[in-house]
């Protein structure tokens, strides 16, 4: 065999062992139907149970699949459809490992502890609040999957196994949020919530993502990020370029008509005024989730593709799993052996520092939301220009002023209290509408 050969040799056995990987990766990712046999099976021997079981397993199969949005194998993530209305699937697979902790224990003891294993659960996350034992008993109702007034052993693992993870149990939380999608329910491990209109990094991040072309593994993530950061720059910077060339030429509106463009490159035809509605929806959400009746809460993963908007424009927070009670949360760190503080994360943005006298991460939390949204969310939101709009349009002295607004955020410091939150988006809100007020002026 010559050297040519097997150089090809090497790279089609390299192609194909690529593309093995990554059609077995996208099966484990994209299996929730076998997930769902599974359930429905746990659920017709009594193992399982949960208010959408019925509808789930039952013989009319009145919830169905749509396509599949998972991006890692540990979380299924679907869209569906159920009573009429458009809605998302999710279902994470440590829920299998909580449940089979529980089925070691005797029914007469899932049941008799039931009500203890609720309050322990809220404890752990809210510590001895005042209004605790309101959600205490709201969560209590939650459990009686079936409405009969009486827990069943079966009830009481599904239950408390759901409990255990956070997206779950802060949706139920903060269900009657108008800035949280809905919860309407669970079978098992799968739980059902409201599918809103838009993502808002759809809608104003960045404009073109490659990551469904994706045919790369987990295991080549570092690789298939680069190609996808060089791609996305070069449709953007194309997309950019084709909207301002017709602007020039006074045929901006005509390209943004085009579907393709439109869609392709939404960011760079939002109106400002969209921008500053979503900023205050956002700051209102921002209030809403971190101020709960039981304790402040926060996010330790802020991102445009966190929020998703509804037709009636109002910001709600789509992806709860790094949503943390500051009780909770200030304990996860304490928890945490330190030498440095980059040992001192929760999630992704949540930090505190090293205390290298004892070893430990501090309580005291470095950031909240609030400096997130205005730090990073912010200028994101504000640095491409729309195309649409006069040429004569300050973008310079916009993110000034958003710079500014930025600054002024990171000097705020970090509170412990909803009166002090409140007054701190407040301010905040405030400056964001002088800026607003000011672009507006300019036209």
């Amino acid at each position: 065999m010559t050297v040519w050969n097997q150089k090809a040799l090497f790279v089609t056995s390299l192609i194909v062992c690529v593309l093995s990987v990554s059609v077995l990766h996208k099966h484990f990712k994209c299996n929730l139907a076998s997930v769902v046999d599974e359930l429905c099976s746990a659920y017709r021997a009594g193992d399982v149970s949960g208010p959408l079981c019925p509808d789930l397993c039952g013989p009319k199969n009145s919830i169905h699949f749509g396509n599949c949005l998972s991006t890692v194998s540990d979380k299924k993530i679907y869209n569906g459809e159920w009573q009429g209305k458009e809605v998302i699937l999710k279902i994470n697979m440590s829920w299998f490992e909580e449940f089979e902790k529980r089925q070691k224990i005797t029914d007469l003891a899932a049941v008799s502890s039931f009500q203890e294993d609720v309050s322990s659960r809220v404890k752990t996350l809210f510590g001895d609040c005042s209004h605790c034992n309101k959600l205490v008993f709201r969560l209590l109702s939650l459990g009686d999957g079936d409405g009969d007034e009486t827990i069943s052993a079966s009830e009481a693992r599904t239950f408390i196994s759901l409990l255990q993870l956070v997206e779950p149990m802060m949706l139920m939380v903060l269900n009657e949020s108008k800035h949280t999608v809905d919860f309407f329910g669970y079978c098992g491990g799968l739980y059902v919530v409201e599918k809103v209109s838009f993502v808002a990094s759809d809608v104003f991040g960045n404009t073109w993502e490659l990551m469904d072309l994706s045919l790369l593994p987990d295991v080549f993530e570092p690789l298939q990020e680069l190609l996808n950061d060089y791609g996305n720059r070069a449709m953007n910077l194309f997309g950019s370029s084709l909207l301002k060339m017709a602007r020039n030429l006074g045929y901006a509106r005509t390209v943004a008509k085009c579907p393709v463009i439109g869609a392709s490159f939404q960011v760079y035809i939002n109106s400002r005024r969209k921008k500053f509605d979503f900023a205050y929806s956002l700051l209102d959400a921002t209030l809403d989730t971190s101020s709960t009746p039981y304790g402040l809460a926060q996010s330790c993963d802020v991102h445009l593709g966190n929020y998703g908007i509804t037709t009636t424009s109002t910001v709600k927070l789509i992806d709860l799993d790094l949503m943390y009670p500051h009780v909770f949360l200030r304990t996860l760190l304490e928890q945490k052996k330190c030498v440095s503080d980059w040992d001192c994360f929760g999630g992704h943005h949540c930090w505190s520092t090293c205390d290298k006298t004892k070893g430990t991460c501090k309580t005291l939390l470095g950031i909240q939301d609030l400096h997130m949204v205005c730090e990073g969310v912010f200028p994101l939101l504000f640095r491409h220009p729309n195309y649409l709009e006069p040429t004569d349009h300050n973008m310079t002295r916009l993110k000034r002023a958003m710079r500014k607004l930025a600054v002024f955020c990171s000097e705020i410091p970090v509170v412990y209290s909803s009166a002090e939150l409140r007054r701190n988006i407040l301010i905040v809100k405030k400056r964001l509408k002088s800026v607003d007020m000011m672009v507006a002026n300019e036209y």
